[in-house]
């Protein structure tokens, strides 16, 4: 029983902040709105409109495919020609991200603020040291100039 008792004091505290509707009784005008309305929000309290906020479009990343690599002594080059991707043919060397790390890259260079061209190597032949390697730009070519940990010969860039 008083498990019973327990479980009918709970109900009348639940409907005491809760609120029911009548189908048969009169809406206001103003109840009428919030129910024709887009977006409803009617748990908890009073139902409101929720404010129409316009969705974020997501940034879209493009992968560089076509680019070319070569060894020049302590340096692995590698070359993206901007005519392959004529969307970033103005986009100033300034605004392109690279970061390095001990095995890899990644090169972003954005078109606008929501699309980017981007190349990953998460992993290189060998190591580099982040530090010495660097971006450059010549006769239309991106150079990323990875400053090898020891001077050899790479026949490939990837691992």
């Amino acid at each position: 029983m008083d498990i019973e008792q327990n479980s009918v004091q709970e109900s009348k505290e639940l409907h005491k902040v809760a609120s029911y509707y009548n189908s048969q009784s009169k809406l206001s005008e103003e109840a009428q709105q919030l129910l024709h309305g887009k977006e409803l929000v009617t748990q908890g309290g009073q139902p409101q409109l929720l404010q129409q906020v316009p969705k974020q479009q997501e940034k879209v990343v493009k992968p560089i495919t076509k680019y070319n690599f070569m060894n020049d002594g302590i340096w692995m080059k590698v070359l993206i020609e901007r005519q392959n991707y004529p969307d970033i043919i103005n986009t100033k060397l300034e605004d392109m991200k690279i970061e390095f790390h001990d095995e890899g890259f990644h090169f972003s260079a954005p078109q606008t603020d929501l699309i980017s061209y981007d190349l990953v190597i998460l992993r290189t032949a060998r190591k580099i040291i982040p530090e010495k390697s660097k971006i450059y730009e010549r006769k239309g070519k991106i150079y990323i100039a990875l400053h090898k940990d020891k001077e050899d010969d790479w026949w490939q860039l990837k691992y």
